[in-house]
């Protein structure tokens, strides 16, 4: 049953008959992270995210929870959690400024990181069907994983605010373009992390100084 405060004394909490793990965070004033293993959350299809639980705020998920959930289909979250919503079936923070991930089942070509997003999280890009993803001017960070294992994906755009790619961001992901809006130089400034786990982004052609689409009808 879902319930915005959960108490319990175990080390996790069921939701769709499924065991979610969490962690305290002793060194973040004992908040709570939400974790996961292939076993415990394979099967979640209403991923039920509490507000707290014994007490402690919910202010993170790792991106491991999902990885190896197939039967996903929504994110519910309470309108007065402070740390998370939803917009259009994903899960970003409460300001908009973390992207966390992808509406559950998105089957279209073409995706549009939201404006306003700085982060976006581990598998946070994770559906099959992707040819073409557009990450909004301002954004700042691509942690590990983010966009890892998308065989389809052609074509990816990329603002000049980009400071960092974190380790393995496009393991398993090669697009064929790379269409990025700062110059050349601009491009030796954005830390890769791991050049080689990442090689399917930066042997992709890249195109400079290039504007970042706001529709479908401004993609190349």
């Amino acid at each position: 049953m879902n319930t915005k405060h959960i108490t319990t004394e175990e080390k996790f909490y069921i939701c769709d008959g499924c065991k979610v793990y969490f962690s305290t965070e002793e060194e973040d004033d004992g908040s709570i992270w939400l974790i996961g293993t292939r076993e415990s959350v394979s099967n979640i299809r209403n991923f039920y995210i509490p507000n707290t639980i014994n007490g402690a705020p919910v202010v993170y998920i790792e991106g491991d929870i999902f990885d190896y959930n197939n039967a996903l289909e929504h994110f519910i979250v309470e309108d007065d959690n402070e740390y998370f919503r939803m917009y259009e079936g994903g899960l970003y923070s409460k300001d908009m400024k973390k992207f966390y991930f992808m509406p559950p089942k998105f089957d279209g070509k073409v995706f549009f990181v939201p404006e306003g997003v700085e982060w976006i999280g581990d598998t946070a890009l994770n559906a099959k069907s992707l040819e073409t993803i557009v990450i909004p001017e301002g954004c700042q960070r691509m942690i590990e994983y983010s966009c890892a294992g998308m065989r389809s994906l052609k074509r990816i755009y990329i603002p000049k605010s980009m400071k960092f790619i974190g380790f393995k961001a496009f393991n398993f992901t090669a697009p064929e373009e790379v269409f990025y809006e700062g110059s050349v130089e601009d491009r030796t400034k954005i830390d890769f992390c791991d050049e080689g786990f990442n090689a399917g982004l930066l042997n992709a052609k890249w195109h400079y100084d290039c504007t970042i689409p706001k529709s479908s009808d401004e993609i190349k």
